[in-house]
């Protein structure tokens, strides 16, 4: 089915509530844990899940990234041109041969306009009849295999080219480059910095797009490596010498993620593909992907490359998804970057490092000289696989180029640890927010970005009335089916006005207005009409964004008893909401914060997926423990996987963060206020894997006087470690897998077996801090594990709460091994 999408850019939006399109419950490669297991395969692994019936043709997204740069007439004349300087061939008739020619470009020309604005759930025919008796290449396309340098330098050189060439046909001299392809000056075996911490897969693209401002003016133009980090790049690609382009495009959706997680603030990441006679454009928004696919063997394929290319070089940051509400500043940072396994010998695969300097490498040369300086490709096949495949067969093979020289997944860890390298300290150009949504910006707080899904961030900002006071200002892309329970939330919350314990947000501009502000996926991006978004089988995401208090992070915690009062708090505002008829539905460590005062209490945060329902919900009898049969039958005819159900994008009932999420929860039942509590649980027990004791006392302070924000290129906090094998299941399973493991570990005959492990796990943990610790938090998660499991998991709040105030009393001499870092 086709959908003519004639929307543009800068249009008003009016976000469309998109029925019965809920998003995906996670499993996704987002708002991980940083104790996570964070490496390729695992990251691939969760991506497809998410990603599920969410990647789509858009034949159109070239003339819709690029169109207002780049028309169609234009690509045509510059094509023109290029068939008479014999940059491209048309292989049925001789270079220059007037009618012919004329005859190959029409049809290419017509063929282009056809696919203008046009959107295709299925692969359609990719060329007119008239087509297919011309057989286009370019006469320098790099032969294979491919190699990436080769590939750049073809990439702009016909940049140029045509750049130079739409100057001459316009009769404007003005048209000046604003990017430039270049590849990566780094060791192949190692990724680029800066990408989001403590991502472990692969994070080296092929080739990269950086602004011209990461170039010298030279004639020779070369790349300040200081740029060379994710928070600089506008584009990630990579190069395919087979046919088959279903590995490149998993590696540039692994980039394409890479990308919004060190800009989160970007509407949407953009990504390309290059093989033997194709080109894929790709752009991942907060929905889902969608992609072009071109063969440069025909001649539409060879305008929407030139319109690509071309538009690619021009284009500013908003046609790269920079949000205009977020402005960017630079700072330098510095960071460790594994040397070379070999200084001393030249790398031949890459002519970009400079041995003398490492603050430049060398572009391929521009455009110049005759078509024989380079080899002529010969390109055959017109095919292209299709790629929703990727959500059911995902390569375990590790990458190769040319020379075999990338990594393969299993090359980042020997016998269970990263393999070590020599480092050096580089300085690299960091680009950070310093003003968000008119609020001056100190720093990212937290990000839990992937591609599909609500990509939170959230930003510290300073508070307009006394330019002293730091508040957390919050952006997330929110389900349009959502947005009304959300508002309806936010309501209720502030109709019963303020808690202690609950940390109630505000909202800069309602996300379902119909003015200018507001921003969604399918509408403000993808360009669809009301009644297109009612056909697209993914969810209508709108942005949000919202104001609070700024409380202290779990992470940035002083001593156990701290943390204990964290969750003391949390269930306290969990209580509370309960009574004036709210459930919280997604109970995590993100969620809860601690008191900025000595032995104050925590508060619980964030109701993006929180709804509204009877008040003193919690006061209800526990539901009977029992399945009815018929449910347990019915489940039997059920798939397994929750990936597809009758061939639809899976409806997610089932909220939380996956770790945290309680038994009922994973195996599909109701979620009840006792699903919550029994997740505070679950935040206890891998609280206290996550972390080697707090962190040291100037740490803390100087995390709270900046406001507990990520420091750029840091990576992970030192005192965070991952979490053991056991407990990684929890994260990384399947649903059934990880209720059935809870299930067991609460089982009354299995406490001493699950102790027998927790127990050692603490000791490594916590024994440095006190000798007395490991025994106390030993003490404290049995009597919780075994109250819950007497229960059959229905504990009340009361319960749970007196359990923690009571090992607070029995255990608060302990606290004297700690000291209180923070002036109050």
């Amino acid at each position: 089915m086709r959908h003519i999408r004639p929307a543009r850019r800068g249009d008003q939006d009016i976000p469309v509530r998109t029925a019965d399109k809920n998003s995906p419950m996670k499993q996704s490669a987002g708002n991980k844990h940083p104790s996570e297991n964070h490496t390729r395969d695992v990251v691939d692994g969760q991506m497809n899940h998410e990603l599920t019936k969410a990647r789509y043709r858009s034949l159109d997204l070239a003339d819709l990234m690029f169109g207002d740069l780049v028309t169609t007439n234009l690509a045509r004349d510059i094509l023109e041109r290029f068939l008479a300087d014999g940059t491209v061939i048309c292989k049925e008739v001789k270079s220059g041969e007037g009618e012919e020619t004329r005859h190959a470009l029409q049809a290419a020309y017509a063929n282009a306009v056809a696919h203008a604005c046009l959107r295709s759930d299925v692969p359609p025919d990719e060329t007119s009849e008239s087509e297919t008796k011309y057989h286009w290449s370019w006469a320098r396309f790099p032969p294979t295999p491919i190699n990436e340098n080769k590939l750049v330098a073809f990439l702009n050189s016909v940049a140029d080219h045509a750049l130079s060439t739409a100057r001459s046909i316009l009769g404007d001299g003005s048209l000046k480059p604003m990017n430039r392809f270049v590849v990566p000056p780094m060791n192949k075996k190692h990724g680029i910095p800066l990408s989001y911490e403590p991502d472990g897969e692969d994070m080296r693209p092929d080739f990269i797009v950086l602004p011209l401002d990461a170039f010298s003016d030279d004639e020779e133009p070369k790349v300040h490596e200081a740029y060379v980090n994710f928070t600089a790049i506008l584009l990630a690609g990579e190069s395919k010498s087979a046919r088959n382009a279903r590995e490149g495009l998993t590696q540039v959706q692994r980039y394409m993620r890479g990308i919004k997680r060190a800009q989160p603030w970007l509407r949407f990441a953009t990504g390309m593909a290059v093989g033997k006679d194709f080109v894929a454009l790709l752009r991942a928004d907060c929905s889902g992907i969608e992609r072009t696919e071109l063969s440069l063997t025909d001649g539409r394929g060879c305008i929407e490359f030139i319109r690509i290319v071309l538009g690619i070089v021009l284009a500013d940051k908003q046609e790269f998804g920079h949000n205009r509400d977020v402005e960017i500043g630079e700072k330098d940072v510095s960071v460790d970057i594994p040397e070379s396994r070999s200084a001393s010998t030249p790398n031949t695969d890459t002519s970009l490092v400079n041995s003398d300097s490492a603050s430049q490498s060398v572009v391929p040369p521009i455009f110049s000289g005759s078509a024989s300086e380079l080899e002529t490709s010969c390109s055959t096949s017109s095919g292209f696989p299709n790629t929703d495949l990727l959500s059911r067969t995902t390569s375990s093979k590790g990458r190769t180029t040319s020379a075999g020289s990338k990594r393969g997944p299993d090359d980042e860890m020997k016998h269970g640890r990263k393999a070590k390298s020599r480092k050096r300290t580089v300085t690299l150009r960091a680009f950070i927010p310093v003003r968000v949504h008119g609020r001056e910006c100190m720093g990212i707080l937290f990000t839990s970005g992937s591609i599909r899904g609500r990509g939170t961030t959230v930003y510290v900002v300073v508070a307009a009335d006394d330019g002293k006071t730091y508040l957390a200002l919050k952006t997330s892309w929110q389900d349009v089916t959502r947005a009304e329970e959300q508002t309806a939330v936010l309501k209720r919350l502030s109709d019963h006005g303020p808690h202690a314990n609950v940390i109630i947000p505000s909202r800069l501009f309602d996300p379902m207005a119909k003015d200018g502000r507001v921003d969604s996926t399918l509408g403000s991006i993808r360009a669809l009409l009301d009644d297109e978004m009612q056909q697209f089988q993914v969810e209508n995401r709108v942005l949000t964004v919202t104001m609070s208090d700024l409380r202290r992070p779990v992470a940035y915690f002083w001593s156990p008893h701290d943390f204990v009062r964290g969750v003391v708090g949390a269930l306290l505002g969990h209580q509370y909401l309960c009574e004036i008829g709210i459930l919280h539905r997604d109970i995590s460590e993100n969620n809860i914060v601690l008191s900025l005062c000595r032995g104050g209490l925590g508060a619980l945060i964030d109701f993006d997926m929180a709804i509204v329902g009877r008040p003193n919900m919690h006061k209800d009898p526990p539901p009977p423990p029992s399945i009815p049969k018929k449910e347990i039958l019915a489940s039997l005819l059920q798939p397994s996987s929750p990936l597809l159900v009758n061939d639809k994008p899976y409806k997610a009932q089932r909220t939380g963060t996956t770790p945290y999420m309680s038994i009922g929860v994973l195996r599909g039942e109701p979620h009840t206020h006792y699903d919550d509590i029994e997740s505070f649980l679950y935040v206890l027990v891998l609280f206290f894997l996550s972390y080697k004791g707090p962190l040291e006392k100037e740490a803390l302070r100087k995390a709270r006087a900046q406001g507990f924000i990520q420091q750029v290129g840091a990576g992970r906090l030192p005192h965070v470690t991952s979490w053991p094998d056991m407990f990684e299941r929890w994260a990384s399973g399947s649903h059934e897998e990880i209720s059935d493991l809870k299930a067991g570990a609460l089982n009354t005959i299995s406490h001493t077996k699950f102790m027998r492990r927790f127990y050692p796990n603490i000791c490594s943990r916590w024994g440095s801090g006190s000798q007395s610790t490991a025994p106390a938090l030993a003490d404290l998660i049995l009597d919780c594990w075994m109250t819950f499991s007497r229960h059959d998991l229905k504990v009340a709040h009361s319960q749970f709460i007196e359990l923690l105030q009571e090992w607070l009393s029995q255990y608060a001499g302990d606290e004297s091994n700690y000291v209180y870092p923070f002036d109050d």
